[in-house]
């Protein structure tokens, strides 16, 4: 993949692409869309089903072949690149939570230390400006407001200066931290006023968490062992249908709600009444509206993206999105839509096996149990001197500065992963920071370890990086909610996104080229007239009238 210029000016390369007829008038809003672990095969499977939003998106440049191109293929890393133009191993964000080994203590992406406040979220880790802040900074009358089911989604797309960013939090409804923006009153009475007749709803009747599904999702219904817990692969699932008269205020109903696709309709809902409460898209300068839809995420995590509920969560969330874009249709200005991913997913593996592909499910504890008894052995330790949940990433954690001893059991430890047959490949800190990317590869092309690279992150990224085979997955599920399958490894089935643009009177263009999220935020940038930093992504010629520049 070759690119044809360098501009300068906006310190980003450039890949024209096919021009479409219709022009791209300049945006007074502009909406960011995440749905959070929407494969690109789990578009492509269901695309051809869509009748509402998700269509109507279809019918405008449809990028194919998308890709989060790192290894680090998590919500927190995914997120921080799609707004900022930069890979993790700029944004900081390695990811959703590291090992810090001065305090021998996980850092979560967004969590904010030295404070006994349990909502504090924040962007303090993210390292480079977003989308957001450029435009801010071009026309301060810009607002910039994030909604989504999760706190590092909404952080991470909004930056260090928006006007409000929103988050779910369980038993209270929509919530902020003055750490992540604003936390004055204003900010604060729309989220308090939704979530009160919110409640005040739920208390009248409980809400259908599932619609029923189609004919075609029906079909899908199977019961499945999924490690050593049985699924009845029915939509709802019997724990999701009890409901009782105080159902909306349980612990269940809490958790089940995050797992059903009424989680987005939410965050769609709360986003409607903040488009209206501050008149986007009616002010003197572009707006951004930052929106991550959350429930897909929690849906494939829970069952799996191979079975009917992903297929109701499927023909709910395009629904959903319908009536989403049918309010920015009644705005009557000009509005550019960007829907993208976070990162991708494989189905449960067990499943993914039935269907002919290459999965299978492996105990990732168990395998850093094992590497810590054989470094134990070896060197007569009496502590595990190896640190991490993922063996992905793996930190060292000895005793003192011996440099020497350090490098001894890093080179023992790698000797011994690579000996292992769920283990494709291992690498150390120092092998991954060296693996940079030529310029002009394109993400398709990456090798293993350079994807690693993209997201290797100095004192926040593991020591040691681990890629098991391509379909094995790190977990067994042991009771009724558990992960039965997820995403975070670097194969293309968790790095490969849709990245789709849309805009009122947009040409239908499937594009075949291999583009990154990091692309997104530049050519959003060129589209609106503003200047950007530095950048990993390059811009792309939406329309003919909205050229990148030269």
């Amino acid at each position: 993949m070759k690119f044809t210029s360098v501009a300068m000016g906006l310190g980003l390369f450039i890949v024209a692409g096919p021009a479409v007829a219709a022009p791209l008038p300049k945006p007074k809003l502009i909406v960011a869309i995440s749905v959070d672990q929407f494969a690109a095969g789990l578009f492509e499977t269901y695309r051809a089903s869509y009748e509402g939003g998700l269509k109507t998106l279809s019918n405008g440049i449809v990028y194919t072949a998308g890709y989060q191109s790192h290894a680090a293929t998590e919500t927190c890393p995914g997120h921080s690149t799609i707004l900022t133009g930069r890979h993790p191993s700029a944004t900081g964000i390695a990811a959703n939570s590291w090992y810090d080994a001065p305090t021998g203590s996980n850092v979560y992406c967004v969590g904010i230390s030295g404070t006994s406040d349990p909502d504090a979220r924040g962007p303090q880790n993210l390292r480079v400006p977003t989308l957001g802040e450029w435009m801010k900074q071009a026309q301060p009358a810009s607002r910039v407001i994030a909604v989504s089911g999760k706190d590092r989604a909404a952080i991470t797309m909004a930056g260090h200066d928006p006007d409000a960013v929103y988050w779910w939090k369980d038993g209270t409804g929509f919530i902020t931290s003055h750490y992540a923006g604003p936390a004055t009153p204003e900010v604060l009475k729309p989220a308090r006023t939704f979530n009160t007749m919110l409640a005040a709803s739920w208390q009248k009747a409980p809400p259908a968490l599932w619609p029923r599904p189609s004919a075609t999702c029906a079909a899908l219904q199977k019961p499945y062992r999924f490690g050593k817990i049985d699924l009845p692969g029915t939509v709802p699932s019997s724990a999701a249908a009890e409901q009782g008269a105080d159902y909306a205020k349980t612990t269940m109903f809490q958790d089940q709600l995050r797992a059903s696709p009424y989680f987005d309709q939410l965050a769609l809902d709360f986003a409607t009444k903040l488009i209206a409460l501050h008149k986007l898209g009616h002010g003197s300068a572009t707006d951004l509206l930052a929106v991550s839809l959350s429930a897909t995420d929690y849906i494939g995590h829970r069952y799996g993206n191979g079975g009917a509920e992903m297929c109701v969560q499927m023909a709910a969330l395009d629904q959903a999105l319908g009536g989403f874009l049918d309010t920015l249709k009644a705005l009557d200005v000009p509005v550019l839509v960007v829907l993208t991913a976070d990162h991708g997913a494989m189905d449960a593996a067990e499943r993914a096996a039935d269907h002919g592909q290459t999965a299978k499910r492996i105990n990732g504890k168990k395998l850093i149990d094992e590497l810590n008894g054989a470094l134990n052995q070896k060197f007569s330790l009496g502590y595990d001197p190896i640190v991490g949940d993922d063996p992905q990433q793996l930190s060292i954690n000895i005793p003192g500065d011996d440099a020497d001893f350090r490098a001894r059991l890093t080179e023992a430890a790698i000797a011994w992963l690579k000996a292992r047959p769920e283990v494709a490949a291992a690498f150390t800190a120092a092998e991954v920071a060296a693996a940079t990317t030529p310029i002009g590869m394109g993400p398709d092309e990456l090798t293993l370890i350079q994807r690693f690279n993209e997201s290797y992150v100095p004192g926040r990224s593991g020591d040691i990086m681990v890629s098991l085979q391509s379909g094995d997955y790190p977990g067994i599920p042991v009771a009724a909610g558990d992960t039965v399958a997820g995403h975070g490894s670097p194969w293309d089935y968790d790095r490969r996104v849709p990245i789709l643009f849309w805009w009122p009177g947009v040409s239908a263009d499937d594009r075949k080229i291999p583009i990154e999220t990091v692309d997104i935020a530049p050519t959003l940038a060129t589209v609106i007239g503003v200047k950007t930093s530095k950048l990993d992504g390059k811009c792309l010629t939406l329309a003919a009238n909205m050229p990148c520049p030269q």
